[in-house]
């Protein structure tokens, strides 16, 4: 047989051996079929219509497996105006009035991501007055930086039927003045009292705002992802217009759709038969359990430093999520709980274990998600149950400078140096899934890579990183965001590694990450994309 690609290098990160090595990795048809040291013997495998790639001292390895995506958000936060360097409300306001201008649209809803008040020179939470003056007649939603609340404006409450006498859903907040008017801003579950209308796309806009995703994500290398499609408002993302995309070539990326646990169950099992192939899978469900420890949201065992007996918030009715858990576990689907707080990781795990109990253990790939910070009692339960922890190290930055972070004033100096312990639970679990929470952060993976390796803010501080003890190697980091995420979705017998018969998911990039300075890895580039043995990407 003769290989259709042929890719040559002195690094070969197979995500299996600790280290690269100078080999040959040969692709026919959708699968690798053949990799090794041997150059030479490689030279058999070559015929008239093999392309050959030798790429000298780039690395070439699996292609990356993001474990938490929001899908069709993602590809919003890659259509619209992102706001993550505005400083102050106004200024917010008119980066989203000049975005809307180059883009000529002069009707329909104005989306923006990315803004933090934390981030602004005030401190304080915008109202809808500021956007008001920009767009009078159109309706604005912008998703603040950690996607649990938006920014909207009076023709965007208008619209949702949002007044005075709306009361907040369960979970959630709606910021007011005194006399109980809707300032414009929306918290948690409440968000998606306005983003069941701003989100509602048509099959044609949602094709292109994949379309946009899936192009920027083979130009980073992802060829997998898990969409976490529950939203305040419920699932995003339609299975039909993935699945068509599939049938013509159009999807680049490999995704594994997780659907709202306290959703239809049986409409998910339907999903899952008729949604099932290499490219798209239904086999995930999905749940907050909490918020997040910046806004007192995330669930603690001992109340907040600066909040005294505010111990966060369940986004979910607990005893309904722990029915879900056990009624998803036997049906076979993985499921993922949102847990940042160490209450709500214990009460994950006490729901997890529950299941198990009662339906035994079934191959189920439970996991996880954020996982702020967690308990040390707590964390010898990972391995004892076979639950998957996924993290998104960039979330260690959220803020630019060290000095901006929030967590030390929420959680106190003891609690705030516990917190994302990437290594303990790499290490307890033997397993870990990286992905990015897009569009939380930029899915770029060589920011999550940098983080976890590094653990420090783009200030270059706190010198040594923050918790350095929690650092993960450049292996470990690799392995996290390839094999760890393929086994979190139970794909690790066909993808995350290089290795004969596996499906042909490669990667190359122009730098050695093994023997890169660690600031190096900002400027990586990835210089090639092989997704189902298809280039989707190349960088010439």
């Amino acid at each position: 047989m003769q290989a259709d690609l042929l890719l040559k290098s002195n690094y070969i990160f197979d995500s299996n051996r600790k280290l690269p090595y100078k080999g040959y990795v040969a692709i026919k048809g959708n699968r690798i079929m053949s990799i090794g040291r041997n150059t030479e013997a490689a030279k058999t495998l070559v015929g008239p219509n093999t392309q050959i790639r030798e790429y000298e001292d780039a690395l070439i390895m699996a292609g990356f497996h993001d474990s938490h995506t929001h899908l069709l958000m993602a590809g919003m936060y890659k259509t619209y105006v992102n706001l993550a360097d505005a400083r102050s409300e106004e200024d917010a306001a008119r980066k989203v009035w000049e975005a809307e201008k180059e883009r000529g649209r002069q009707s329909g809803w104005v989306r923006g991501f990315g803004w933090y008040h934390i981030f602004w020179n005030s401190g304080k939470l915008p109202t809808k007055d500021s956007l008001d003056r920009c767009f009078p007649d159109r309706p604005v939603c912008l998703v603040n930086a950690e996607a649990h609340g938006v920014w909207v404006n009076s023709k965007a409450m208008e619209l949702a039927g949002v007044t005075k006498e709306t009361p907040a859903p369960f979970g959630g907040k709606i910021i007011r003045t005194e006399d109980g008017e809707p300032t414009g801003v929306f918290l948690e579950s409440a968000a998606g009292l306005i983003t069941k209308h701003a989100f509602s796309l048509t099959k044609e806009e949602e094709k292109t705002t994949l379309e946009n995703f899936m192009k920027s994500a083979s130009e980073l290398g992802i060829t997998s992802v898990v969409d976490v499609q529950p939203y305040f408002h419920g699932n995003m993302g339609t299975l039909a217009v993935y699945s068509d995309m599939g049938k013509s070539d159009a999807q680049t990326v490999r995704i594994h759709a997780a659907l709202d646990l306290l959703g239809d169950l049986e409409y998910a099992q339907r999903c899952r038969e008729e949604y099932h192939s290499d490219q798209l899978r239904v086999d995930h469900l999905k749940q907050f359990l909490d918020g997040v420890s910046t806004t007192h949201t995330a669930l603690m065992l001992d109340p907040y430093a600066d909040a005294p007996g505010n111990c966060g918030i369940s986004l979910s009715d607990l005893d309904t999520i722990a029915q879900a858990v056990q009624e998803g576990h036997r049906r076979g689907f993985h499921i993922k709980l949102h847990a940042c707080g160490d209450k709500s990781v214990r009460l994950a795990l006490d729901y997890y274990e529950s299941a198990i109990a009662l339906y035994g253990k079934n191959g189920c790939r439970h996991a996880i998600e954020h996982l702020e910070i967690v308990s040390e009692e707590d964390i010898p339960r990972f391995a004892k149950l076979g639950i998957v922890p996924s993290m998104q190290p960039e979330h260690i930055a959220m803020t630019q400078t060290f000095s901006e972070n929030p967590y030390f004033t929420t959680l106190g100096k003891e609690r705030a140096d516990r917190t994302w312990p990437l290594k303990i639970l790499y290490d307890t679990a033997g397993v870990l899934a990286i992905g990015s929470d897009c569009p939380v952060v930029d899915n770029d993976p060589f920011l999550e890579i940098y983080r976890g390796i590094t653990r420090l803010h783009n200030d270059g501080k706190p010198e040594g990183g923050w918790n350095p003890s929690q650092k993960l190697s450049v292996y470990e980091v690799l392995c996290s965001y390839t094999y760890g995420s393929a086994y979190g979705a139970a794909r690790e017998k066909e993808l995350g590694l290089l290795e004969k018969g596996y499906l042909a998911d490669v990667i190359v990039m122009d730098t050695n990450l093994f023997d890169a300075a660690p600031q190096d890895i900002f400027n990586t580039k990835i210089l090639l994309t092989v997704m189902d043995g298809r280039i989707v990407y190349e960088n010439k």
